[in-house]
C-alpha cells in the first residue's frame, strides 16, 4: 500500500515528460536551424531534452550531444516528438469515441449493436461488443505511448554514443591511465614506509631507549623524568600514526563522508581555512576520496609551499558532477607536473574527472576538480 503512492507519482512524472516532449517539438526545429548561427543554443536545447528525459522519464544518459550531433539529435527528436502527438491525438480520439458509445449505449440512442429495450438498459451482449474492440484499442494506444519513449531514448542514447576514433582515444587514455594509477600506488607505498620508517619507528626506538634506561635507573627523581618523557614518546607516535592513517585513508571519511572528513582537516590546518559545502546528498565513495585527496594535497602544497595565510575550500554538487575548488591566496606558481598533483590528477581522471590548476606567479592558486558522481 506504502509504494502506491510513489507509483502514482511516478507515472504522473512520465506523462508530464510525454507531454513536454510533444510541446518542445517547435523549440526542438528552432535548435535545427540555429546551429550555424549560434551552436550554443542547439547544444543547450538539446541539454534541457536530455534533462527532460532522464529526470521525468527514467532515461539513462550521463552527457547530451554537441555541435553537429545536436543538431542531428533535435531533427530526430523533433520527428518523434510529432510522431508522440500523433498517436497521442488518436488515443485521445479513441477515449472520445469509446465514452460517446458508452453514452449512446446508457441513453438508449440509435447505436446498431444495442440491444436493449428501454432507454438506459445494455445487455451483456452489448456490454462484450464494446468492450473487446476497446481493449484491444487501449492495447495498442499504451504501446504506441511506450514506443514513442523507447523511441525518444533511443535517438538520446545513439547520439551520444561514440564512434571509432572516440572509442579508440578513449581505449588509450584508459590504457594510460591504467599505468599511470599503478605507478601512483606504488609511490604512496613507498612513502608510507618512509613515513613509518624515518617517523614512527624512529620514535619506536627512541622510546625502547628511554625504557631500558628507566629501567636501569636507581634514582627515584632521574626515573620519574625518564618515565614523563616516554609518556611524552608515545603521545608522539601516537599522532605520527594518527597522521599516516589519515593520509592513507582518514576512517571519518569512510564513515562520517566528505563534508564531516574536510572539516576534520580544516580543523587541523594551520592556516585559517574557510570550508563551504553544498551537498544535497552523500556522493559516490570514489568521487568522495578524488575531492578528499585533493583538497588534501593543494593544502598541504599550500602551507609548505605557497607562503599562503588563507585557504577557501568549497564543493557543490549538481545532478552529475562533484565539483571541488581549492583557493589559497599564496605567490602561487604550482607545478601540475609536480608529484603530488600529478597523482591526485591520475586519481581523478581514471574517474572520468578532470583538473585544473590555475597558480600564475604572484597568485593566487586555484585548484578545481570535477567528478562524475551521477
Amino acid at each position: 500500500m506504502s509504494t502506491s503512492p510513489a507509483r502514482s507519482s511516478r507515472v504522473a512524472t512520465a506523462v508530464v515528460g510525454y507531454l513536454l516532449g510533444v510541446l518542445t517539438v517547435p523549440l526542438d526545429l528552432f535548435g535545427v536551424f540555429a546551429t550555424p548561427i549560434a551552436p550554443g543554443i542547439t547544444d543547450r536545447i538539446a541539454e534541457g531534452e536530455r534533462t527532460r528525459l532522464t529526470r521525468l522519464l527514467g532515461v539513462r544518459s550521463n552527457s547530451a550531444p554537441s555541435g553537429a550531433r545536436a543538431a542531428g539529435y533535435l531533427a530526430a527528436r523533433a520527428l518523434v516528438g510529432v510522431l508522440g502527438a500523433l498517436v497521442l491525438a488518436l488515443s485521445a480520439l479513441g477515449v472520445v469515441v469509446a465514452v460517446a458509445v458508452v453514452y449512446g449505449a446508457s441513453t438508449g440512442a440509435a447505436v446498431p449493436i444495442i440491444d436493449a429495450t428501454e432507454p438506459g438498459q445494455v445487455t451483456w451482449a452489448t456490454v462484450a461488443v464494446l468492450a473487446l474492440p476497446g481493449a484491444v484499442l487501449c492495447f495498442l494506444a499504451v504501446q504506441g505511448l511506450l514506443g514513442v519513449v523507447r523511441a525518444d531514448a533511443w535517438c538520446l542514447r545513439r547520439s551520444t554514443r561514440p564512434g571509432q576514433d572516440e572509442l579508440a582515444q578513449r581505449v588509450a587514455q584508459l590504457t594510460t591511465t591504467r599505468a599511470e594509477v599503478v605507478e601512483v600506488i606504488d609511490d604512496e607505498r613507498r612513502r608510507i614506509e618512509r613515513d613509518l620508517h624515518d617517523g614512527v619507528q624512529q620514535r619506536v626506538v627512541a622510546l625502547s631507549i628511554l625504557l631500558g634506561r628507566m629501567d636501569r635507573a636507581t634514582d627515584e627523581a632521574a626515573r620519574g623524568e625518564l618515565q614523563r618523557r616516554a609518556i611524552t614518546e608515545t603521545g608522539h607516535i601516537l599522532d605520527e600514526l594518527r597522521e599516516v592513517s589519515w593520509r592513507i585513508y582518514p576512517a571519518m571519511l569512510a564513515r562520517d563522508g566528505l563534508h564531516a572528513a574536510l572539516e576534520a582537516l580544516a580543523d587541523r590546518t594551520p592556516i585559517p581555512t574557510r570550508l563551504t559545502v553544498d551537498l544535497d546528498e552523500r556522493p559516490p565513495r570514489p568521487a568522495e576520496s578524488a575531492c578528499y585527496f585533493t583538497a588534501s594535497e593543494a593544502i598541504t602544497n599550500a602551507i609548505k609551499h605557497s607562503g599562503a595565510t588563507a585557504i577557501e575550500v568549497d564543493v557543490e554538487r549538481d545532478s552529475r558532477i562533484l565539483r571541488l575548488r581549492v583557493h589559497d591566496n599564496g605567490h602561487g606558481g604550482a607545478d601540475p607536473a609536480g608529484h603530488g598533483l600529478t597523482g591526485i590528477a591520475t586519481r581523478v581522471t581514471a574517474l572520468d574527472g578532470t583538473m585544473t590548476v590555475d597558480s600564475p606567479p604572484g597568485g593566487p592558486t586555484i585548484i578545481t576538480v570535477e567528478v562524475p558522481c551521477g
